[in-house]
């Protein structure tokens, strides 16, 4: 009888692809000026429609499969794809999708003959897939384009930001506490009149702020705590500050203005006049925590042995000093490696030290402990329990901080 060998097997591994997609403008334009003086958009898309088509390029470590590569499907939405399909772009009068049947308008374009208002900007997003040739399996891509107006008129007024970009991050690891423990920032709107700053005498402002829930004026606990509010007679200047200690992740703020000879104008009178500020508060992606035990390399059979773990935490490859603690969050917990045995936890701080035994452990079995750290999320305002702001005896909101 022959004799069999073990199986062996062979294991296949495929290269992840690395690809760059984008919409391409096969004609037309995205940004349209709307020229106030003769009412007329500029290019007009019910005259010059524009044509989009989205693309993917591959690099194939294995080349198999290497540049642009046929779309096998693409779904055109107006605006972020809506869970029900609402805003699906199927065909109407403002757009167009290709079939491939027309020379010079490649399948799946998507031509749009929409004009947009300049208050009324939007995105139009594609989702497309294309086949990986290796493993047979289809791939979802997804990317928009914006599609928005600017405006034109014999005074050209426009806003803009002076000390700040459009988007930016807040690394609270860097943030210098001013006396009071704030990260005051501040962000400044220019009302101009083609290249020429309109003077402050001239230039109304409004701020309001966005969290994620539409605009909207700011409320009174954001007033007490989160930026100076107007000034003496309810009139915003063009500098907004803020603390930014009590901003939960994502924050817009967004600039509104309006020119004046002799009266201050109640409220802005153009939607267009305006500049918009996105603003993420987030713990750097590089930090690192390990755990080193420095107390209890041996330990007792009977585990009465005394036990000690520090959390080392690093940040660019450089130790977090314990002046920066209060941004971390550190639980220790253990337990025995017998079977059946539940966690326990152990204590709180970036170092602990405990006795096995008093924690679970059992005689003849191993011990294992680890740390969970929680990062620092924001700081909020402390309520009373009917909803009121609490404060200190000399009137300062009491503020918390919150982990995540």
């Amino acid at each position: 009888m022959p004799i069999k060998t073990q199986v062996q097997n062979a294991n296949v591994q495929v290269d992840p692809l690395s690809f760059v997609a984008d919409i391409t403008i096969l004609s037309g334009n995205n940004v349209q000026v709307y020229n106030r003086d003769i009412q007329e958009y500029v290019p007009d898309r019910s005259l010059v429609p524009m044509v989009i088509l989205p693309y993917v390029a591959v690099s194939d470590p294995e080349g198999v499969m290497n540049g642009e590569q046929a779309l096998t499907g693409v779904e055109w939405y107006e605006g972020n794809p809506k869970t029900d399909g609402s805003n699906r772009i199927t065909g109407n009068e403002n757009y167009e999708i290709s079939d491939g049947s027309v020379e010079g308008f490649p399948l799946y374009a998507l031509k749009v003959k929409k004009n947009v208002p300049a208050d009324n900007p939007m995105e139009l997003f594609a989702i497309f897939f294309f086949t990986d040739k290796r493993k047979n399996t289809e791939v979802r891509v997804e990317r928009s384009l914006p599609v928005y107006t600017s405006t034109y008129d014999s005074q050209n007024y426009s806003v803009k930001l002076t000390d700040a970009p459009k988007a930016w991050t807040i690394n609270p690891m860097i943030e210098k506490p001013d006396s009071e423990g704030r990260w005051m920032r501040t962000v400044t709107a220019q009302l101009y009149s083609g290249k020429n700053p309109v003077p402050d005498e001239n230039a109304a402002y409004w701020w309001q702020v966005n969290d994620g829930s539409g605009w909207r004026e700011f409320n009174d606990e954001e007033l007490a705590v989160l930026v100076a509010g107007p000034e003496e007679g309810g009139h915003w200047s063009k500098a907004l500050s803020f603390d930014a200690r009590m901003i939960k992740g994502n924050i817009s703020f967004r600039a509104r203005a309006a020119y004046y000879l002799d009266e201050y104008p109640s409220a802005p009178t153009s939607e267009e006049l305006q500049v918009v500020t996105s603003i993420n508060v987030d713990m750097p992606t590089t930090l690192r925590v390990e755990t080193r035990q420095t107390k209890g390399a041996r330990v007792k059979s009977d585990m009465s042995t005394p036990v000690a773990y520090e959390a080392m935490i690093s940040y660019n490859n450089t130790e977090v000093g314990e002046d920066k603690d209060d941004f971390f969050y550190i639980e220790w917990f253990g337990k025995s490696t017998k079977a059946g045995s539940k966690e326990q936890k152990l204590g709180v701080g970036r170092r602990i030290e405990f006795i096995p035994k008093n924690f679970g452990a059992v005689k003849g079995y191993g011990y294992t402990a680890y740390a969970s750290v929680q990062l620092y999320s924001h700081y909020y305002a402390v309520k009373n329990e009917d909803g009121t702001l609490a404060t200190t005896d000399d009137g300062k909101v009491i503020i918390n901080i919150q982990y995540q």
